[in-house]
């Protein structure tokens, strides 16, 4: 063999051997693989997957977990035992669920998301106008934000950027929720940056305080017309014992609450608002007339 062959005989040698160690290396790579699969793989109850299958799969977190999955995975474990989280399917979800454990359908209370701020253009001051990112976590950080409340709703929708089923409104500065659209996900309460959104029980007559300025009276009359002042009125009035103070702010617990009315009947702020949400129903019933 001359020199020449040699040299084509080893030019032909030299991809060869790599298809060959690339080859080999894979193959091992895959026989390690399977190895892994089979002595570390994590069984999977299939009641999960059934039960996934009752859940409505909107996956918005309004269960307090992840997702759909999480939840039916929470419940078949045991870590989780209500079965009536489910927000986006309700009673009817609520009464599968349980019946897939063989227990008796709970009592599934309806939920939704509100807004504790009556602070309206018409209501505050506004101390500059703000020129920046139109949303409301960038606005707060520059001097509390352009409003005279640097605790109350700044109205750039960042709420209602988030919300998937069109059940936020931004009219005069303010965010309205839409109670036949909320679905409870809680969503806007992770993205309002003034934690001005809480999520509660979808009673007609619901009672709720919509300011969450802890600032003494004064500093609150100064800087919003309808603010709560921390006057204790509603605290002495109720009588179930369902207000209390945290700090200067009133709060009611709901699970107390008999929506009585004598709490708003006796704020002299008219901060205590009767209905899911009043002005955003209002609006709406003007707006489709």
């Amino acid at each position: 063999m001359n020199f020449t062959n040699l040299v084509l005989a080893f030019s032909i040698l030299t991809p060869l051997t790599a298809v060959a160690v690339v080859s080999a290396i894979a193959i091992i790579l895959g026989f390690f693989i399977v190895l892994v699969f089979k002595f570390f793989a994590v069984e999977v109850d299939s009641r999960v997957e059934e039960l996934n299958e009752l859940l409505p799969g909107a996956n918005c977190g309004g269960c307090g977990y992840s997702g759909c999955q999480a939840y039916a995975q929470a419940l078949v474990s045991g870590d989780c035992k209500d079965y009536s989280l489910c927000t986006a399917g309700g009673q009817e979800t609520a009464s599968a669920v349980a019946s897939f454990f063989g227990q008796a359908p709970g009592v599934f209370v309806p939920k939704l998301a509100v807004v504790h701020c009556q602070g309206s253009y018409d209501k505050i001051r506004v101390r500059y106008e703000y020129t920046g990112s139109v949303n409301c976590a960038t606005a707060s950080q520059l001097f509390g934000g352009p409003g005279t409340c640097s605790y109350g709703c700044m109205g750039y929708g960042d709420c209602q950027r988030v919300c998937e089923y069109n059940a936020i409104v931004l009219e005069n500065g303010l965010a309205h929720i839409k109670p036949e659209n909320c679905i409870a996900c809680g969503a806007c309460v992770k993205a309002c940056p003034r934690h001005l959104i809480s999520i509660e029980p979808k009673y007609t007559d619901l009672y709720t305080v919509r300011c969450k300025n802890p600032l003494p009276g004064k500093a609150v009359r100064e800087s919003c017309e309808i603010g709560c002042i921390g006057c204790t009125l509603c605290v002495k009035s109720c009588p179930e014992n369902a207000i209390h103070m945290e700090d200067k702010l009133a709060v009611i617990d709901q699970d107390k609450c008999i929506q009585c009315g004598s709490c708003a009947k006796v704020c002299p702020q008219k901060c205590i608002v009767e209905g899911i949400d009043m002005p955003a129903k209002l609006y709406y019933e003007v707006k489709t007339k």
